[in-house]
């Protein structure tokens, strides 16, 4: 997300900057200034409210998702728990090389879509909740089989 704003930012100046027209120079710069803190104020509130979701997959497949929230005032606090619960992969979930589209159905019925991607955790993690995901749907597909019979 922050190279999201970054790019807007930048965007938006060149553009602001290198506008054709009768505009002033005060006008153009007053137009680059009105991006950038467009910019940094999305930047600021996404995160503010940035949220770390942690998933526990036990021996069995059972998945337990926590979502923690990150104390922005003191970079020693520990993260908060906000929500906490059983969940199920569901049909849908995409694996690719890079990224994980994992769809969960949590305990309240609710559906998430939690998008995770290789360079947000290290690497031995990736590859470990990959496999374990891909057992999990192999498993789950084998279950559905046997109950259709």
């Amino acid at each position: 997300m922050a190279c999201a704003c970054l790019c807007v930012v930048v965007a938006g100046v060149a553009v602001c900057l290198s506008m054709p027209g009768q505009l002033s120079w005060s006008l153009r710069a007053t137009s680059a200034a009105a991006c950038f803190i467009a910019a940094a104020t999305a930047l600021f509130l996404v995160l503010r409210a940035r949220k770390t979701i942690w998933l526990h997959i036990s021996a069995t497949g059972q998945i337990r998702v926590v979502e923690h929230l990150i104390s922005s005032s003191s970079a020693r606090a520990k993260p908060q728990v906000m929500k906490a619960g059983l969940a199920q992969l569901l049909a849908g979930t995409t694996i690719w090389p890079g990224m994980l589209f994992l769809r969960l159905r949590l305990e309240n019925g609710k559906t998430r879509t939690i998008t995770i991607l290789s360079d947000s955790v290290s690497e031995d993690t990736f590859r470990a909740l990959s496999v374990a995901c891909r057992w999990l749907i192999s498993h789950n597909t084998a279950k559905a089989q046997m109950l259709e019979k």
